[in-house]
């Protein structure tokens, strides 16, 4: 997964905006080094995950195998046994009802994100401000007046 970006600056300010759709400001996490280099990180998840369908595809077809080994003295452990199996898919289920779906294009991307940004020397690194709306993050830094360099005579 790699985030579109746009850099912006006004006399004030340097502007960083990040798409980040279907995500939280709980899945971003940003840091700035001594070196003046903003990292924002995290990961976008998968609404589906196809490993889980097929995990619980191959134990419906061990639960069928089984069913037709079974003698009438099992039945009574069957039934509490596809009783709670039932619950636990049942939960599965409203927790995951995407994972039923079947998915014939998937063009969204998904993954672990990290970008990098050298913050020019003008910029004040004790008041960066972000905000999270709409799947766009918005990271706003202030400038501050450089320090000028004045030159001045040594004497030899």
């Amino acid at each position: 997964f790699n985030p579109k970006i746009n850099l912006s600056e006004d006399e004030n300010n340097y502007y960083i905006h990040v798409d980040l759709p279907g995500m939280t400001k709980d899945q971003i996490k940003m840091e700035i080094n001594e070196d003046h280099i903003l990292t924002i990180s995290g990961e976008r998840k998968s609404v589906y995950d196809n490993s889980q369908n097929k995990s619980e595809n191959d134990e419906m077809e061990t639960e069928d195998i089984n069913e037709n080994n079974e003698t009438k003295e099992n039945e009574d452990t069957k039934k509490h046994q596809e009783t709670t199996e039932s619950e636990i898919k049942n939960q599965k289920n409203e927790d995951n009802k995407n994972n039923e779906r079947k998915y014939n294009i998937i063009e969204s991307s998904y993954g672990k994100f990290s970008r990098s940004f050298n913050i020019p020397n003008d910029a004040n690194l004790e008041n960066i401000q972000a905000k999270m709306e709409n799947g766009v993050l918005e990271v706003i830094i202030n400038k501050i007046e450089p320090p000028k360099n004045q030159n001045r005579t040594i004497q030899i």
